[in-house]
């Protein structure tokens, strides 16, 4: 079974940490990074938990600078998720089981579900709520994005060259649109694809489903949800809505659990990267590219620069536009 992760330098220390307790608990699996930066740092090639790293402009993205500067930080992650899982599927010919799992994730256990549901099933999805269906998931996406498995068949390789064409151009929030990122997409997925849904409460547990998710700590000190094993917690905006949902808990399981989280992260080897800016946030020249004039490009690349944008400036871009 591979395991794949998309992460920026910043978050490196996270992505550490969540390939450790692959590591852990799936010990003959391999793991591969795909580092969101322009460069690849000498200290990140030490990691050792990384099975493999390479950097997103050496996954064979067509025009790759435009593909990636119309995008955020975060969006761009997102949408190199499938690019990342259509490369590994395309050199790993020797595996036939691919995990994706956010870099802001932790396993607390084995996954031992996935595997024998990929026997049947050539994807595997999990969705944000399996008891409390609320509303807003109609605009976030019925399904978190944060993890999904494929088997090696027609059917799933069909799925992501689906998946990777959508966000090549569409991952962004667009609410009158009802496009979340990459994550609005997957809730297609059911109707066109033969994909199995998880709703073992153990997988994807973290703010949005703490009311209907409840953490505790069985006999043997084991992370349990809903008296079920935790599989993996996702710690996703961890200092924000998450910390919130957890301080506003009234359990102190929880608590420690992302406690001692914040403690694992400290001593990541990575940590003093954890404030690095994002390579891909500047122009060559060093100025910071405008949110604006992403959009803009975003919005009107189709007049297909020649020029690679990151040559040029905020003025230019926007010039170039409104000619």
């Amino acid at each position: 079974m591979i395991f794949i992760s998309v992460s920026t330098l910043n978050y490196l220390h996270r992505t550490e940490i969540m390939a450790k307790s692959i590591k852990e608990f799936h010990p003959d699996s391999k793991v591969i990074i795909c580092l969101l930066e322009s460069e690849m740092q000498p200290e990140v090639k030490n990691i050792q938990v990384f099975d493999e790293i390479l950097l997103a402009k050496d996954l064979g993205i067509p025009n790759f600078d435009h593909y990636i500067f119309k995008y955020t930080a975060s969006e761009a992650s997102w949408a190199l998720k499938s690019e990342l899982m259509r490369y590994v599927y395309k050199n790993e010919l020797q595996e036939n089981y691919f995990i994706y799992i956010d870099s802001d994730t932790r396993l607390y256990s084995s996954i031992i579900e996935v595997q024998p549901i990929l026997d049947m099933y050539p994807i595997v999805l999990t969705p944000h709520c399996i008891k409390k269906p609320k509303d807003e998931y109609l605009q976030f996406g019925i399904f978190n994005a944060g993890f999904l498995g494929i088997k090696r068949s027609d059917e799933a390789e069909n799925f992501i060259n689906w998946w990777a064409d959508k966000v090549e151009w569409h991952c962004y929030m667009d609410w009158d649109r009802f496009i979340f990122v990459d994550q609005g997409w997957l809730k297609l997925v059911p109707t066109y694809y033969n994909a199995y849904i998880l709703t073992h409460p153990g997988y994807n547990v973290s703010f949005w489903n703490f009311d209907e998710r409840k953490i505790y700590k069985d006999q043997d000190k084991q992370y349990t949800i809903n008296n079920l094993p935790l599989r993996f917690f996702h710690f996703s905006q961890l200092l924000t809505s998450l910390k919130e949902a957890v301080e506003n808990s009234n359990n102190e399981v929880l608590r420690t659990l992302y406690g001692d989280y914040l403690e694992e992260l400290k001593i990541s080897s990575v940590y003093h990267l954890s404030a690095e800016p994002w390579s891909y946030a500047f122009f060559d020249n060093g100025d910071r590219i405008k949110q604006l004039t992403r959009k803009a490009y975003l919005h009107y690349s189709h007049h297909h620069l020649s020029s690679n944008p990151f040559s040029l400036s905020n003025d230019k871009l926007i010039q170039c536009f409104q000619e």
